[in-house]
């Protein structure tokens, strides 16, 4: 049977669906195309969360009642009441014919019983699985399965494996491709974590600047001892702030400090400190586990890190990193910080390697 008109408006779906990417969190961004005598003719797609669903933003498009008409939907129809009526009650309502959708909806509330809803009323349903929507919703099927994020974290070295000079002070790595890579990336993102330390030596905005575009992003930071500064760009350039902070941090600096929104989570008990250790100023290390949990229970599907060589290593090896992106330039720069603690031992599974001007990435998924 030749499907490759489904394909085709199912994959116009998908592009829609890509438009509001790392924006709907809690819920999952979704796309959807009526067609009626093989013309395409209502778009929709998913703004927000407590916003019209796609299939509903494209039924609102229509002028007039198609009966004979065929939706195709990047997911599930839902049939539940969230903030927003069952999609399935729409589809019934406008008579639609038949629909079509990528991916099952992993919600448990959803998963079958939208297309069962829409048999039930008579209409043709299908489910066509195409690969490309499964990756797209790679990160809403983990965040149903585990209540946490979908981790990807970021590093750039030199040839020679260094990220910044040996005092720690930040230098330009890689090219403008790499760049404007790392500013979709953010954009597509539901928020983005780093370190008090990324942002004490580094000051970045952290947002996603595409063309004339500059776009906020939440932000998670992990700070020990809530050594957040107040006149850190990120304190303008984020949507939100949220410090993660050990119980030990300064009283007075919780109080100075409650209004961007802080939490207390334990530190990580692998890296027990002595007395002596913590009055000679030997970091300690929040549990990040725990903090990946909190950051799940806000509803990030997608979860951009951007931090140093110790964080990084730490989250792959607590294996929470579900991809993970070195960035590689071509120059060596000698003395400087290393990349990863000498212990740091990656076991590398799936690696893609392409090259961005004269920079090349490295992609390794788990």
């Amino acid at each position: 049977m030749d499907n490759s008109r489904d394909v085709f408006f199912l994959s116009q779906a998908l592009d829609l669906a890509k438009i509001r990417r790392g924006f709907c969190a809690p819920n999952p961004s979704v796309g959807a195309v009526i067609v009626q005598e093989g013309e395409i003719v209502a778009t929709g797609y998913h703004m927000a969360a407590g916003q019209p669903h796609a299939e509903i933003d494209a039924l609102q498009k229509l002028k007039q009642s198609l009966p004979e008409s065929t939706v195709y939907s990047s997911l599930e129809p839902c049939c539940h009441w969230g903030k927003t009526p069952p999609c399935t009650d729409a589809l019934i309502k406008a008579g639609v014919k038949r629909v079509v959708y990528g991916f099952q909806d992993p919600n448990p509330k959803v998963a079958g019983k939208g297309e069962a809803a829409l048999v039930a009323a008579g209409i043709q349903c299908q489910h066509l699985p195409l690969p490309a929507i499964d990756d797209f919703y790679a990160s809403y099927r983990h965040w149903q399965q585990t209540h946490k994020p979908f981790i990807t974290a970021k590093i750039a070295m030199t040839l020679d494996g260094k990220i910044a000079t040996k005092d720690s002070q930040p230098i330009q790595i890689t090219g403008k491709e790499l760049k404007e890579f790392t500013h979709r990336e953010r954009k597509n993102s539901d928020a983005i974590l780093t370190t008090i330390k990324t942002i004490l030596y580094d000051d970045p905005e952290l947002n996603a600047r595409i063309q004339e575009d500059t776009i906020a992003k939440p932000l998670y930071i992990l700070d020990s001892d809530l050594n957040f500064p107040p006149q850190a760009k990120v304190f303008k350039t984020a949507t939100s702030l949220t410090i993660f902070h050990a119980k030990s941090a300064s009283i007075n600096r919780q109080q100075e400090l409650s209004a961007l929104g802080i939490r207390c989570v334990p530190l990580d008990e692998s890296h027990p400190l002595t007395s002596e250790q913590v009055e000679k100023g030997k970091p300690t290390y929040l549990n990040l586990n725990q903090a990946i949990e909190a950051i799940g229970k806000d509803g990030v599907h997608d979860l951009w890190v951007e931090a140093g060589g110790i964080c990084f290593s730490a989250l792959v090896k607590q294996n929470l990193v579900q991809r993970a992106l070195i960035y590689i330039a071509p120059w060596t720069l000698g003395e400087g910080l290393p990349a990863f603690p000498a212990d740091f031992d990656l076991r590398l599974r799936r690696i893609h390697w392409q090259p961005y001007g004269n920079d090349v990435l490295c992609a390794i998924n788990w």
